[in-house]
């Protein structure tokens, strides 16, 4: 018999998206599964929504009062009864039916995969903006959206640390490398996500990716961290600076100026994208929405506080559970 797998759903007032990621998982051609709802004390009708897929599905719903991604995620493995924890989140959606099976084939194969990472695409009926921040985002892979773990794995090295937001999924593949597992990227099949869909919201995470950063900086001592946000602030005030000066003495130059910038950035973009995306009309909106991730980046990584604590053992859940 397949093994258990458990899919752990967590949500907080995601009565607008969640009935989207609950019917898309009957995609699925594997059987052998329970969804556990993890549910941030929701005050709208996210719970009752999901209680109307009790009869389709082998649902639990937890309640966890204590606010953060790492809680929820740590919370979910907890509590889950499979052998292998699979993420969605409450405005993902499963788009292809081999998305648990094929990792599960791989990981009985081999016991040091701790993790099955699944490419992550906007949806096709995502916005305009939502398409063209997919077009530079859709090369990564190591989130926990759509991420498949090895249970027992996840709980040796510690689980999620519950004190970062952002790149709580990476601090864990290092501790989980560390301790002599691997991870393996699922390319062929895909997770729906739909990103933010207006500047003010996209700025705000941008915001929190780069205290996320730091944060990992903190836990890991990784030095790339400080050279990758140096270089993004240096790339913001270099494009502010310019601009302005080119506007006070040589306003003729500006849009030349800005014409250059725009035409490297769509370069690398079209160079870099996914197949889908190459010299696509979303392209052409990339250049405008990184310079705005940069700036919501440049923000987090100058002015923000980030108070770490550096208390692992109140970080992360203990082995021994």
């Amino acid at each position: 018999m397949d093994p258990l797998v458990t899919i752990v759903v967590a949500t907080k007032n995601s009565a607008k998206t969640v009935e989207k990621t609950m019917e898309s998982i009957s995609r699925l051609n594997y059987r052998n599964f329970e969804i556990l709802v993890v549910d941030g004390n929701s005050t709208d009708d996210t719970l009752r929504i999901v209680d109307k897929f009790s009869s389709k599905y082998k649902i639990r719903v937890i309640e966890e009062k204590r606010k953060g991604r790492g809680i929820a995620y740590n919370r979910g493995v907890l509590e889950s009864r499979g052998k292998y924890v699979a993420f969605l989140d409450s405005d993902a959606m499963v788009a292809t039916p081999g998305w648990i099976d094929y990792a599960v084939s791989l990981m009985e194969k081999d016991e040091k995969i701790g993790v099955v990472f699944t490419k992550v695409f906007a949806p096709p009926d995502s916005s305009f903006m939502q398409k063209a921040i997919d077009a530079f985002l859709c090369k990564g892979f190591a989130t926990a959206n759509g991420a498949i773990y090895r249970r027992e794995a996840v709980i040796k090295v510690g689980g999620f640390n519950v004190k970062m937001n952002y790149m709580q999924e990476d601090e864990l593949l290092k501790k989980l490398t560390a301790a002599g597992y691997k991870y393996v990227v699922n390319t062929q099949d895909i997770i729906y996500h739909y990103h933010r869909n207006n500047l003010k919201s996209y700025i705000e995470q941008n915001i929190e990716s780069a205290i996320g950063a730091r944060m990992y900086r903190e836990f890991t001592g990784e030095s790339w961290v400080i050279k990758d946000g140096t270089m993004r602030v240096s790339a913001v005030l270099f494009v502010v600076l310019m601009s302005v000066s080119l506007a006070i003495f040589y306003p003729s130059l500006l849009l030349p100026f800005i014409g250059v910038i725009y035409l490297g950035i769509l370069l690398k973009v079209n160079r870099e994208t996914c197949e889908v995306y190459k010299w696509s009309k979303y392209t052409l909106g990339s250049p405008f929405l990184i310079f705005f991730s940069l700036l919501g980046y440049s923000i987090g990584f100058l002015t923000i506080k980030v108070d770490s604590g550096l208390n692992e053992s109140d970080a992360t859940i203990h082995p021994a559970v």
